[in-house]
């Protein structure tokens, strides 16, 4: 690894390229067990959106009525369309086209006004969008995560860090024998050396994960085997396999909420494939231990100075154990270029 030079001071505004190109990036903005009334409410990037419909046909779209401003989260669904709770004016699923406005006499015609709505699509438990024309398609989880699996989206955090510092801890290994000792008790602190893979938007690694007083003839059968995936920008998951035989998955996508960058929503979710099932893992337990460890991460990515990672890699200090860090920064550079190009 390079050395690296320090810059105390770093500026916290989102520059106007990568504001634009995450307005055509999609985000989760609400779970699909948000929707119990049918109606949710989400936001990227400063904007408040509307969530409204359930799992099989579902509608993001402006967050204020356009008759008198108030906020549509509010609001419920009434003969499947979003009813405001101001005056009762009604929204399409789909359109957002009003398609009632009660205050008006029998035979008027009404104003011909629509919600500005915006992509939206269900998948893994979240629901999707983004502000703009998709840039990238929407980010999956790796091929082996199938229909066997059991898959559960554990209840989202508003945190005030930037998406790329939360997407670097969340990789991050070498914090784990100090930020997760109660949760994942003594672990190695020695990172070993990996090697990072791309294809396309999507980085991917490997490591194990024992504990220190292992015998090392024993290590290797004792360890878990961790695969790390990422989408671009932000969409990253875990697959632990256990030597017993078995896997469970964790991911976390950040969704930007402020205009400025320096505040997220914390989507993750768990899940455990047919043969961790089998072995008597329980969903619920697996969701409660990832959201021990979620938490305890809170306060180190709410204390961190700059509030977002700096994609200049020379601006901190890096060792062997930051590889991620580095291509993560460099390989989000490439995509800004490129999007910025496409213009």
């Amino acid at each position: 690894m390079p050395t690296c030079r320090v810059i105390r001071n770093w500026g916290v505004t989102m520059d106007p390229v990568e504001y634009e190109m995450l307005r055509h990036m999609w985000f989760p903005v609400a779970r699909v067990a948000d929707l119990k009334n049918g109606v949710a409410s989400g936001s990227i990037l400063g904007e408040e959106l509307v969530v409204y419909g359930d799992e099989g046909s579902v509608t993001v779209a402006q967050g204020f009525c356009p008759h008198r401003g108030v906020a549509l989260r509010l609001g419920q669904l009434r003969d499947g369309a979003l009813e405001c709770p101001y005056h009762g004016w009604l929204f399409e699923t789909g359109s957002g086209r009003c398609t009632r406005i009660p205050s008006l006499p029998p035979g008027r015609g009404r104003p011909h006004t629509a919600l500005r709505t915006h992509p939206a699509e269900v998948a893994y438990g979240l629901v999707w969008s983004c502000l703009g024309d998709p840039f990238l398609p929407l980010p999956r989880l790796p091929e082996y995560v199938d229909d066997s699996w059991r898959l559960g989206a554990g209840e989202p955090y508003t945190l005030n860090c930037g998406m790329r510092l939360l997407t670097e801890n969340f990789r991050d290994k070498a914090h784990f024998p100090f930020v997760h000792a109660d949760s994942m008790g003594h672990v190695d602190k020695v990172v070993q050396p990996y090697r990072i893979s791309r294809d396309g938007w999507r980085l991917g690694w490997s490591s194990s994960l024992g504990s220190e007083g292992v015998p090392e003839d024993l290590a290797e059968e004792l360890s878990h085997r961790l695969d790390y995936h990422i989408t671009m920008p932000v969409f990253a998951s875990i697959c632990v396999s256990s030597p017993s035989g078995g896997r469970r998955l964790v991911a976390q996508v950040a969704t930007p909420v402020s205009a400025d960058g320096k505040a997220v929503r914390q989507f993750w979710l768990a899940g455990t494939d047919a043969e961790s099932t089998a072995q008597g893992a329980v969903l619920a337990d697996v969701l409660g231990f990832e959201r021990q460890v979620f938490e305890e991460d809170h306060p180190i990515v709410e204390n961190q100075w700059p509030v977002e990672a700096p994609l200049d890699v020379h601006s901190q200090v890096h060792t062997p154990a930051d590889r991620f860090s580095i291509t993560y920064r460099k390989v989000y550079g490439e995509l800004l270029m490129n999007f910025k190009e496409s213009r």
